[in-house]
């Protein structure tokens, strides 16, 4: 229930705003407008193809636009669900009897924040993570066939960059065989959807890559120095783990080919990362796929390396203490996403839906929430559905994926709101045209904001103190500033 709010008696549940952004155009492929984020504008500001087709049949469920979130989260619940057995099954393959070792998986797994939180928030985490293990457990029975690779070939679809992630469960797979010939058959084959759905990108949107990777990896500054940093966090955050999980792989290894599946399956994650500069979320988003491998291997080594039955708990209690968060352990399964604001931009949405004009246009900088709720043509100020600002250079410091601005070019498509993620106060104490790493303040800062809009903003006191709307004096919202408020109740 926290990433929900009950607005004018009606409770409405949110996805992390990023997937909002997904599910706008699951909806509109679901209502026959296309794969777009507004109709009649075809750009690829999604990273989840796969995801987003799932969203997109989800949508066919009889359902309204409060609630259709919820389904999102079910399917998650659901992936998380079978991951968790698919790890207790991929487990017993090494530990086939031994009591202790199934429930601390479990244990170790449910309260870890990249297992869950990704699942809770809505992201393709769960779908990606699923069809990796679901890969390597095949794999792991020498299960060479049309199911297994067939896993392997939706990967690339769920998440636009996973091509290193078939690469490297791909030479994992030819090296656990026992004859290559099998496996080039079928990784061939399982190459097709990836060719395939290039083919579609350029027919469709007119670019052999994603909207996303022009505004994200293009002219990004000191990449290698932002990915090892991402990378070098991750593996102090779970350095405990991982040494857990690698003297385990490594043990094994030394009788058995398997043990190169955890290597395998990292190193090249490993390297991507560090390639393209990280991520911006605080949890290890490109890491989250690795981490029910991680803990199964952790949790082999207490039945296999482990001596006797105080070296077993020793090792058992070591997993626990640096996986299980002492301090209010529950605490991960109920995390609120704050990105984009979200519980503000859902009350900011039901104004504009209650009291703007329904052929009104509307400027985002958080591109999730308002769009999807309004239903208004957007236009997306920080360039996800954008590929003029997409390719621009970006601005010294800036966060990945928020550094690229054009004011001017924004506001000259006239649009009739702009939500600005600040209060009013704030905007009106801005020196015209500072440029700084904060993507909010250098918008508001613009000569092109500041003299078409600042001064005219709606009033309603909820915008005003937190999340100001503007609209401008050739709009047909200017004569209608006034808005009614909502009722928001926990």
């Amino acid at each position: 229930m926290l990433a929900s709010r009950v607005i004018d008696g009606t409770r409405y549940f949110l996805l992390d705003d990023d997937m909002m952004i997904s599910m706008r155009y699951a909806r509109n492929l679901a209502e026959g407008q296309g794969l777009v984020w507004n109709p009649g504008e075809r750009v690829e500001g999604y990273t989840n193809f796969l995801w987003t087709v799932v969203m997109a049949g989800i949508h066919f469920i009889p359902h309204s636009d409060a609630n259709v979130a919820l389904l999102v989260k079910g399917v998650n619940f659901v992936l998380t669900g079978a991951t968790l057995w698919l790890s207790i099954r991929f487990l017993r393959l090494f530990a086939p009897r031994s009591l202790l070792v199934p429930p601390l998986l479990l244990v170790v797994m449910v309260t870890c924040a990249d297992v869950l939180l990704w699942s809770v928030w809505g992201f393709e985490v769960a779908l990606l993570s699923f069809l990796n293990l679901f890969f390597f457990y095949r794999l792991a029975q020498d299960r060479h066939d049309a199911l297994t690779y067939a896993a392997l070939a939706l990967i690339p679809l769920t998440r636009g960059d996973g091509i290193y992630v078939f690469a490297g469960n791909a030479l994992v797979a030819l090296a656990l065989s026992k004859d290559s010939r099998k496996p080039l058959t079928y990784l061939a084959i399982a190459a097709l959807p990836t060719v395939c759905h290039f083919l579609f990108r350029h027919a469709y949107y007119g670019d052999w890559l994603p909207n996303t990777y022009y505004l994200k990896v293009y002219g990004l500054e000191e990449p290698y120095k932002r990915g090892w940093s991402y990378a070098r966090n991750f593996l102090l955050q779970y350095s405990v783990v991982l040494a857990l999980a690698a003297a385990s792989a490594l043990a094994l290894l030394r009788t058995d080919r398997r043990g190169l599946i955890p290597i395998g399956a990292a190193l090249p994650t490993l390297g991507w990362v560090v390639v393209v500069g990280g991520d911006m979320f605080t949890w290890y988003r490109f890491f989250a796929h690795l981490m029910p491998l991680v803990f199964v291997f952790a949790t082999v080594g207490v039945a296999t390396l482990a001596r006797g039955a105080i070296g077993q708990l020793a090792w058992a209690a070591v997993l626990f203490i640096v996986s299980f968060p002492l301090v209010r352990p529950l605490g991960r399964l109920v995390f609120l996403d704050t990105n984009g604001d979200p519980l503000e931009q859902i009350q900011v949405a039901m104004l504009i839906k209650k009291n703007a004009s329904p052929d009104s246009s509307v400027a985002v900088i958080t591109a999730g929430i308002v769009p999807y709720f309004t239903r208004l043509r957007a236009i997306d100020i920080l360039g996800k559905s954008d590929k003029h600002i997409a390719r621009l250079p970006p601005f010294k410091g800036a966060m990945i994926g928020h550094g690229k601005l054009d004011p001017a070019y924004t506001l000259g498509k006239d649009p009739d709101l702009v939500v600005s993620c600040r209060s009013y106060p704030f905007a009106l104490g801005l020196t015209t045209d500072t440029r700084t790493h904060d993507p909010v303040l250098s918008f508001l800062a613009s000569s092109a904001f500041q003299s078409k809009y600042r001064g005219a903003p709606i009033n309603e006191a909820f915008t005003l103190g937190k999340t100001a709307i503007y609209t401008h004096a050739g709009s047909k919202e200017i004569a209608r500033r006034d808005w009614q408020g909502v009722v928001v109740t926990p």
